[in-house]
């Protein structure tokens, strides 16, 4: 079995800002080989809403107190676990966006968010990561845990504990309690794996009433005023959506726009900015805050923050194993789903897709208008619709196959 490694030229962990990256995967016999476009998303609460991290009022003090605080440097040796590399990072008033050598990492004050594709160990990379929440941020429980995945184009290239579903959960199941793992779609075709861990209350009520909770910048309300008013304050922040569109089978022609046009200068932010413009993919949102990266020869990556949500873009040209992501936690109006969905479809032109939505009961849009959001997608037949009722959470999943493939 060939053991596939990434030679990415990539920043160390003095490195300030960006670099040039050459993606090319070769195996241990110096042939080149494909690459696992579909990551891994792993999503970690420490608390349920940034409103209920606790202000140390014995200090003086008055920098970050959660997961936005931590260095640079630290998350720099968590992700060598993982075995891929920061790029680049963005920042507004609610959130850290980091743009990796193998997809994203999102750090709000009471949770992360990472996602890795390739042949990355992302879940070994746990233990560590705990360990830092609870020496740099004082948080010693986890509120609530969510991985998930698409199946693998290459899942025998996988190192533990990624080499089947079936090992992830068990290495999943020793370090947390009550979780829960699902397979969502056909067995023999596409499908999508989640493991989730039902609320740890406990962590709400020990909160010590008497100091002070810390306002999170997102809040309209002033909870710093009162503490009792911090569940009241909190409502809103409960409220969680995603939403992923999985791509396979990509147009060779569109797939050409996501090659370096000159491998001299045009990789990197300025290569990644000219894709985002070409494209069309800046249309989406056209107003949000950008980082993008275009590697060499070819693969594309991009963050973007609009307020206190993220939407993040990555692209595996490569005709034998194409595959673009999307994921945004921008809340839904009515009708957005089926605009993204479109969108995303004339950029890709995708033989093959998953969408799924997974939200808060009772969140913005109803679960009734985006079961019929799903429902039909111009010049494309729908091969599954499933919805799933889970403990506060619900989940609609699509999956399409491009009419007379």
């Amino acid at each position: 079995m060939d053991t596939l490694i990434c030679k990415d030229n990539l920043p160390s962990s003095s490195t300030s800002t960006t670099t040039t990256s050459d993606r090319t995967l070769v195996s241990s016999n110096g042939s080149s080989d494909s690459f696992e476009g579909p990551e891994k998303l792993l999503e970690i609460w420490f608390e349920p809403s940034p409103n209920y991290i606790i202000k140390d009022n014995s200090s003086n003090s008055s920098t970050n107190i959660g997961l936005r605080s931590i260095e640079r440097a630290i998350w720099d040796d968590m992700l060598n676990i993982v075995k891929c590399k920061i790029i680049s990072v963005i920042e507004n008033d609610h959130v850290d966006a980091y743009l990796l050598s193998e997809s994203s990492m999102f750090v709000y004050q009471h949770k992360i968010i990472l996602k890795t594709c390739g042949t990355t160990t992302l879940l070994a990379a746990i233990p560590r990561l705990l360990k830092i929440a609870s020496e740099y941020c004082q948080f010693h429980k986890v509120w609530r845990v969510f991985y998930s995945r698409k199946s693998f184009m290459f899942p025998e290239r996988q190192s533990h504990p990624h080499n089947n579903w079936k090992d992830e959960v068990a290495y999943l199941d020793q370090l947390f309690d009550n979780g829960s793992a699902y397979t969502v779609g056909r067995i023999n075709g596409d499908h999508w794996f989640l493991y989730m861990t039902s609320p740890q209350d406990d962590i709400i009520s020990e909160n010590d009433s008497s100091q002070l909770r810390h306002r999170a910048a997102s809040s309209s309300t002033d909870c710093s005023l009162d503490v009792n008013m911090g569940d009241q304050c909190a409502t809103n922040d409960l409220d969680d959506q995603t939403v992923e569109v999985l791509m396979t089978e990509l147009s060779p022609k569109m797939m050409k726009k996501f090659y370096c046009e000159n491998m001299n200068n045009d990789s990197g932010t300025e290569g990644g900015a000219r894709v985002y413009r070409e494209t069309g993919l800046k249309n989406l949102y056209p107003s949000a805050k950008l980082d993008s990266f275009l590697f060499k020869p070819c693969g594309y990556s991009a963050n973007g923050l609009l307020e206190d949500s993220y939407f993040t873009i990555h692209v595996t040209p490569e005709l034998n194993c194409s595959y673009a992501s999307f994921e945004t936690n921008i809340p839904l109006a009515h009708g957005t789903i089926s605009e993204i969905i479109h969108q995303l479809i004339a950029i890709f032109e995708p033989g093959k897709f998953i969408v799924t939505v997974f939200k808060t009961q009772g969140y913005n849009v109803d679960k009734k208008h985006l079961v019929n959001s799903l429902s039909n997608v111009t010049g494309y037949v729908r091969k599954d619709r499933i919805l799933y009722d889970f403990d506060g959470y619900d989940l609609v999943f699509g999956q399409f196959e491009k009419r007379n493939k």
